[in-house]
């Protein structure tokens, strides 16, 4: 049996993270476990918040699982309190981000993420570290992740929620650039690019699959190459066809554990272009 990449999320957000991985043509099998029965989880207590993703882990031990990606900021926010029970590699999505704020060039940066994730700093603690000159702005919502996986056609109350961040970021510092922090905000990037596309918006999806990637090679992980006759792990972009991601030579499958509903999943990938599910079942 293959190894397998397994990605948590509070919701379906954590797809966008999905979609880079088909991108990069990664030589491993993904499991996908999302809660969308309580998203976002930016609302909750810390506690609550780490019981709510060790359920999710508990599903990953139930697969071959050689990687975990935490492609949710809110849960990486509270990873020191998670290591106790990592059983395998976790790649959390906060950390490759931070790499890459803290050299890119700008000394202020905005951030738009859930409540829990802004109130934590984490995101200004990592990158202060590495650069102490990169300032970290942030606003929080309570509602956009939920909106953006429940009422994904309601463009109308995204549309008002995103201008709302945008006017408090506006009203606490002028910058250009803005991190989504929260990977269900990808997900309406052109909302984001209409209503102020003076601004530059950093997706942290594609810096977590690249970091992926790179541990998957530090680590050897390359069994959907060699069945392939290839060696090594191809980074090249998939091709576009119709809509939906593919490599003709790497074709990892996905499957989908989640508390949402099998309909909502298959809308999401059909939306984000990714490859249909080989199976979708419930997050009991």
């Amino acid at each position: 049996m293959n190894e397998k990449i397994g990605v948590i999320d509070s919701g379906m957000g954590g797809l966008t993270v999905v979609r880079s991985l088909f991108l990069r043509n990664v030589p491993a099998d993904i499991v996908y476990v999302g809660d969308n029965a309580n998203v976002p989880y930016g609302n909750r207590p810390l506690d609550e918040i780490v019981e709510l993703t060790l359920r999710m882990l508990k599903v990953l031990s139930e697969h071959n699982i050689r990687i975990v990606a935490i492609a949710c900021n809110t849960i990486s926010a509270t990873i020191e309190r998670l290591k106790p029970y990592w059983v395998y590699p976790i790649i959390d999505i906060i950390s490759p981000v931070a790499q890459f704020l803290a050299n890119c060039g700008e000394s202020d940066i905005g951030l738009f993420a859930t409540e829990f994730t802004v109130r934590s700093g984490l995101h200004a603690k990592l990158v202060g570290e590495i650069n102490p000159g990169v300032h970290i702005h942030g606003v929080p919502s309570r509602r956009l992740a939920a909106l953006i996986d429940e009422s994904i056609e309601d463009e109308s109350a995204i549309r008002e929620e995103i201008s709302s961040m945008l006017a408090q970021l506006a009203a606490l510092y002028p910058v250009h650039k803005v991190l989504l922090g929260c990977t269900h905000y990808p997900i309406v990037m052109d909302l984001f690019q209409k209503l102020a596309p003076e601004k530059e918006y950093i997706d942290p999806a594609d810096l977590q699959a690249k970091a992926i990637i790179d541990l998957l090679n530090k680590t050897e992980l390359k069994s959907r190459s060699i069945e392939n006759g290839r060696e090594g792990v191809s980074t090249e972009i998939g091709k576009q066809a119709k809509g939906v991601l593919f490599s003709e030579t790497a074709k990892p499958s996905l499957e989908i554990v989640a508390s949402g509903t099998e309909d909502a999943y298959r809308t999401m990938l059909s939306r984000l272009g990714i490859p249909k599910a080989r199976s979708i079942d419930r997050l009991l």
